[in-house]
């Protein structure tokens, strides 16, 4: 009987290819972490994933355990390294400096990529090996700043998925205009459209797209390819990113542009013992404080302040943070190196998330219904907590200039006001109801474009020029009909003006007969 169950179970399903998958991103944790989640998901369902990292990375027998296989590339050990300590230690400090420079750090990210991506392509045993396993797609992050690990597929001679935080929208083709929406990513006014915002929200789309463009490394691009980058980026099949309405506004998308939000977002585990037995003893609930791998190296004037907040709550606090020599931890407060985020959160004891505001964090506590403390360290996280403030979520605060009082006012607020609870709750229930989110989506979608590709997806406006896309085109021609028009018309006026002023006013002097 179980045999013939079997035999019918095979013959209804739908054949799916098992398709031999690469995957590339750069080498910086959320990043990375991004790709994981695809790829494990990608190998569950039986296709055979490599992903390609450094051989500086710092666990890749985890990644095996997941089941996709690595292929490594060189990087020397005198060069910097984004999944290294030294690189948080050097980011901590520049971010508590004083005066710490988004633009500066962003130039230097596309620079540490930029040297990732010459060292990936120019490790000769690293391609020969890419090359021969024959790939029949690749994932790859065209990172906002520098887009350089579109050129591996491209080099590869293989179609490729796109999977981004953010999309610039003109970049992709994406009918999204300032008159009504504002850059995801891109802190810049309130979503009404109002004509200041509107004015304000166009400056910042096309300055964003020029300073995003100038970091973007045109040397590394003409020694491998004789395309533009946004011509290479347009070679997509599918364009996948993280953010959608939940969070930010509605976007107007194309069918190869798909939102797979709660990427990171797995089955609940069990708490392991000791989280569990914090848990089941905290009658009052829990506080979840955590702000990625950063946090380990946050001054001690900054840690002082978090832990004198906590001592005055009532909640249990799990916190991952790194405590100074000579600071004492309040009793309430369990300080971990590591903890199951996704886990905790879904804990029905779970109170409030304390947090940096990173997307991936983000994503668990919508997808939990968890309310957010925002403490933005840098690149989009600003943006990131100014947007749950709106959909009110939860509330922000200063990393550099708050204070131990003005946190536990705002986590009692929090965790006292159940309107924050109630919003975040209901919008966890709403992308509940989709369909498909996170892992289970992006492989979809993967293993769509793999069986019929994307033709049947992609718009005609991918085709176009920017200059075509936005129209200028069309509205240079009509600025020039309507100027010649208005020229006619007012030469016209001014010559029947002046017969009509001849006629009436213009009297020729008689002259007397000689």
């Amino acid at each position: 009987m179980l045999l013939i169950t079997a035999v019918l179970l095979l013959a209804t399903m739908e054949n799916v290819y098992a398709a031999r998958i690469l995957l590339a991103s750069p080498q910086i944790s959320s990043h990375v972490m991004m790709q994981i989640t695809t790829g494990e998901e990608l190998a569950r369902r039986g296709h055979e994933v490599h992903i390609a990292v450094a051989d500086r990375y710092p666990k890749p027998e985890s990644l095996r355990q997941l089941g996709m296989r690595t292929i490594t590339y060189h990087i020397p050990p005198d060069q910097p390294f984004g999944l290294s300590d030294e690189t948080e230690v050097l980011l901590a400090e520049r971010l508590f400096s004083g005066n710490f420079q988004q633009s500066s750090l962003s130039n230097d990210t596309s620079t540490l990529v930029t040297r990732d991506c010459e060292n990936m392509l120019s490790d000769k045993k690293f391609m020969q090996e890419v090359r021969a396993l024959k790939f029949d797609v690749a994932l790859v992050e065209p990172f906002i700043i520098n887009p350089c690990y579109l050129l591996l597929p491209h080099k590869l001679n293989i179609p490729f998925v796109c999977l981004e935080l953010y999309y610039m929208p003109w970049f992709i083709r994406m009918p999204a205009f300032p008159s009504f929406l504002r850059i995801p990513g891109i802190i810049t006014t309130d979503s009404e459209p109002t004509l200041s915002n509107s004015l304000i929200n166009t400056l910042f789309y096309v300055g964003a797209h020029w300073k995003v463009s100038t970091m973007w490394n045109n040397t590394l691009l003409h020694r491998h390819s004789s395309l533009t980058w946004n011509e290479l980026i347009l070679k997509s099949e599918l364009f996948l990113f993280i953010g959608d309405h939940h969070l930010d506004t509605p976007l107007p998308l194309f069918p190869n542009v798909v939102p797979v939000p709660g990427l990171t977002v797995r089955p609940v585990k069990p708490l392991p013992e000791q989280l569990e037995k914090l848990a089941a003893g905290s009658r009052d609930g829990m506080i979840l404080a955590t702000f990625g791998s950063v946090a380990a190296y946050f001054p001690k004037e900054v840690i002082v302040k978090f832990l004198q907040a906590f001592s005055r709550v009532k909640q249990t606090v799990i916190a991952r943070l790194t405590i100074p020599e000579g600071v004492a931890v309040p009793k309430n407060v369990h300080v971990l190196k590591w903890l199951p985020q996704n886990d905790i959160l879904a804990h029905r004891q779970m109170k409030l998330l304390i947090t940096h505001c990173g997307c991936h964090s983000q994503d668990e506590a919508l997808y939990h219904g968890v309310p957010m403390l925002g403490f933005p360290l840098f690149a989009e996280q600003p943006y990131n907590c100014k947007r749950a403030h709106a959909k009110g979520f939860g509330l922000t605060m200063n990393i550099h200039n708050f204070t131990s009082e003005e946190l536990f006012n705002n986590i009692r607020e929090m965790t006292n006001n159940k309107t924050y609870s109630d919003n975040i709750k209901r919008s966890s229930a709403i992308l509940r109801d989709e369909p498909m989110i996170g892992p289970n989506k992006s492989a979809h979608w993967i293993e769509h474009v793999i069986k019929y590709g994307s033709s049947h997806l992609r718009s005609p406006a991918m085709d176009l020029p920017l200059y075509r896309f936005l129209m200028l085109d069309i509205l240079a021609i009509i600025f020039i009909i309507v100027s010649v028009l208005v020229a006619i018309i007012c030469l016209c006026t001014i010559v029947v003006t002046k017969i009509i002023w001849k006629k009436l006013f213009y009297k020729p002097s008689k002259k007397k007969l000689q």
